[in-house]
């Protein structure tokens, strides 16, 4: 009986052994009747988490659950005859620029997108609104554009978005489902905050949320300086859109990009002579990303 009684125990404790070496550091030790189960041949032990990758189930409820669904101006169609297409995108206003841009589109008869931040101001939202009812479209640029906060980790950079969505939704009527990155969706100046995976897990995050996400393929280069030259820009944009057949052109709506609302009708006119027509960013159309998760 001792015998039998040394024996058992013997086994007990290489199973704990085993199966205490393949949890690692899991800190549970697995029982007796646990450890034929664990040591199954056709049992595969889970792939160790890559930090780079963030599934839906890994971040949290109130992420989950405060996914929407688009409400806004029912998205065009694609035509796919209709040759050269440019989206022209102003990013960080509304500003004092806003109206006089503006006005500017509203001359040539055409129709961008603008990507705005939070302005919860009488001011902000009339601009707001007013860039809604000229038929343009609004994306989603973050509510703060503070990389310190919103790069902090997923969770910190959906809060800031879905701040300005309440802000949109409360004074348009919708929330954008397209958004676009402070920096870009390859931005280095995001790892100090987050680390240097933390762009793949925003992207991962925001595409799970239902949202799209446009970097651009022409840059008129005016935030290169604080105020660029005018014929830089202008240059940079004619240039860079040569031999494409969809471009998405990154300007910027800012109250001392004073040169920009300079360029600005001289781009139009650049584009439209190289047989370029002008529409809205909305989930479907062409895309151009830096960086997929």
């Amino acid at each position: 009986m001792g015998e039998m009684r040394k024996k058992l125990r013997k086994q007990y404790f290489t199973w704990v052994s085993i199966c205490i070496a393949l949890v690692g550091c899991s800190g549970t030790h697995p029982t007796i009747e646990q450890a034929p189960k664990q040591l199954a041949p056709n049992h595969a032990l889970p792939a160790p988490p890559n930090p780079n990758r963030l599934s839906a189930e890994a971040y949290s409820e109130d992420l989950v659950e405060s996914r929407h669904f688009y409400t806004g101006p029912p998205h065009k169609p694609i035509d796919a005859s209709s040759g050269k297409t440019a989206f022209l995108t102003f990013d960080d206003g509304p500003s004092d620029s806003t109206r006089k841009i503006l006005r500017i589109l509203k001359n040539y008869g055409i129709k961008a997108t603008f990507f705005v931040v939070g302005s919860d101001t009488n001011e902000g939202r009339t601009l707001y609104r007013e860039i809604a009812a000229d038929g343009h479209a609004l994306g989603n640029h973050t509510f703060s554009h503070d990389y310190n906060r919103i790069y902090r980790s997923p969770e910190a950079f959906m809060k800031d978005v879905h701040k300005l969505d309440q802000l949109l939704e409360e004074t348009v009527g919708y929330r954008p489902d397209i958004l676009r990155f402070p920096g870009g969706s390859n931005n280095h100046l995001s790892w100090k905050p987050g680390g240097r995976g933390i762009m793949s897990r925003v992207a991962q995050v925001v595409k799970a949320e239902g949202y799209q996400y446009f970097d651009w393929n022409v840059s008129s280069t005016d935030a290169a300086a604080p105020v660029q030259e005018r014929d830089m820009i202008i240059d940079s944009v004619v240039s860079a859109s040569r031999g494409k057949k969809s471009i998405i052109v990154l300007m910027h709506d800012s109250t001392y990009k004073t040169t920009t609302l300079e360029a600005l009708p001289v781009v139009i006119g650049k584009l439209q002579s190289a047989g370029f027509h002008f529409d809205t960013l909305n989930r479907s159309s062409f895309t151009f990303q830096f960086m997929t998760p």
